[in-house]
């Protein structure tokens, strides 16, 4: 059976390494695609690839700079659990 969820990116978060001690209990492998900038100032949107699937996560450009998000970067895709109930 093949399910399809929509996930606002407001709802992902990124992180370098598995986070163990987190309240954000589900994260996927994902490739960072690119960025681009938002209408909201100081903001990025990355573009995510996850097993061929697209994924986005808004984050601010301050984040970005200190995890060196880059096109090509593996890293792990935080979901919000309450993104995929609604």
């Amino acid at each position: 059976t093949l399910l399809r969820c929509r996930i606002h990116a407001r709802d992902v978060s990124l992180a370098l390494v598995p986070q163990v001690q987190s309240s954000i209990l589900n994260s996927v492998e994902a490739i960072v695609v690119d960025l681009a900038p938002t209408d909201t100032p100081g903001h990025v949107m990355v573009r995510l690839d996850v097993a061929g699937e697209p994924l986005l996560a808004r984050i601010t450009r301050r984040s970005a700079e200190k995890l060196q998000i880059r096109p090509g970067l593996a890293l792990k895709a935080q979901i919000k659990a309450v993104a995929l109930l609604a």
